[in-house]
């Protein structure tokens, strides 16, 4: 694009020297080529400021770590990769052994403790018992309840069920495997049914001329040669660079500061639904401020020029 304007440019200069009769000479040739770089330059300074670019762009999604409440042999595995599912469906079970066992024993053990309770009642009435047995009994029989209660959550968690609608991918999870509640090593990546997110992030420069509402054109390189329309949903009020954890040390900056780039939520308003777009796929965003519209065809030309390099820019094996 920035050769095309050069050339246009030129054609003017020429035909301007051609039919005004400007002589040529070291002064008329050294101003038009500074007139050239002013133009050109303005030109796109003035576009990159009121019509920002960014090739720093993606398709983000959620994913919800799936990741089982007790520790047994896996038995089943009925899911399938990228199918959908709806909440509650099954995604894997673990084998229910011990914790059948763990069930039935707390049941004849509260079933024991109600009858010593019922009994200790009894004797007491007939003041042939002790409160003191009473009260304990009671504390068993609710002890019991708490630890039987316990051990049936477990045995229900031997089934693990999809969390909302939604569909797991890569599954690498089998019969036979060993399924541990460990919250760093989920053994399955659940997708919940969502809209992905399109995130941008631009240079700070450009910031106060990109607003909510703001037209948008968006091109991937999965779909060389197409521009897709969108809006500026909203920019999103904090960046990764500044965030502080809690820790011992003091803030230092004694080192320069990466500058960082704002993200800005996009929404497609062009419907994507009939292409095969990966979501975490990345993409390239101009945004239109409603300033200094008459460039925005200039941007417009340029991102479609950047669309079509993608067909030809590809790493051949």
């Amino acid at each position: 694009m920035d050769i095309l304007i050069e050339l246009t440019y030129a054609a003017i200069v020429f035909a301007a020297f051609r039919i005004f009769k400007i002589p040529v000479n070291k002064w008329t040739v050294t101003s038009a080529c500074l007139g050239g770089v002013f133009v050109v330059g303005g030109i796109f300074l003035t576009m990159a400021y009121y019509h920002p670019y960014t090739p720093n762009a993606r398709i983000y999604f959620r994913t919800t770590p799936i990741i089982p409440q007790v520790r047994g042999w896996v038995t089943e595995v009925p899911v399938k990769s990228n199918t959908p599912l709806k909440a509650g469906d099954v995604l894997f079970k673990i084998d229910p052994t011990p914790f059948q066992a763990k069930v039935d024993e707390l049941k004849a053990k509260l079933a024991l403790a109600k009858d010593r309770l019922a009994e200790s009642r009894k004797l007491f009435e007939a003041k042939a018992g002790s409160k003191y047995d009473v009260e304990r009994y009671r504390s068993e029989v609710d002890g019991t309840k708490g630890e039987l209660a316990r051990a049936e959550f477990d045995l229900k968690s031997t089934v693990v069920r999809a969390p909302t609608d939604g569909f797991v991918t890569q599954i690498r999870l089998y019969p036979g495997m060993m399924a541990v509640p460990f919250p760093f090593q989920p053994v399955m990546t659940f997708v919940p049914a969502q809209e992905p997110l399109l995130v941008a992030g631009f240079k700070q420069n450009p910031l106060q001329n990109i607003r909510a509402g703001d037209k948008a054109e968006v091109i991937f390189p999965a779909l060389p040669g197409r521009a897709f329309r969108g809006k500026v949903m909203k920019i999103l009020p904090a960046m990764a660079e500044g965030q502080l954890t809690p820790e011992g040390r003091l803030v230092s900056i004694t080192e320069e500061l990466e500058a960082g780039r704002v993200p800005v939520l996009i929404e497609m308003t062009d419907d994507l639904s009939q292409y095969e777009l990966p979501m975490g796929s990345s993409a390239a965003v101009a945004v239109y401020s409603k300033r200094m519209d008459f460039l925005a065809p200039i941007r417009q030309i340029l991102l479609r020029m950047m669309s079509w390099k993608n067909i030809v820019c590809f790493e051949v094996l």
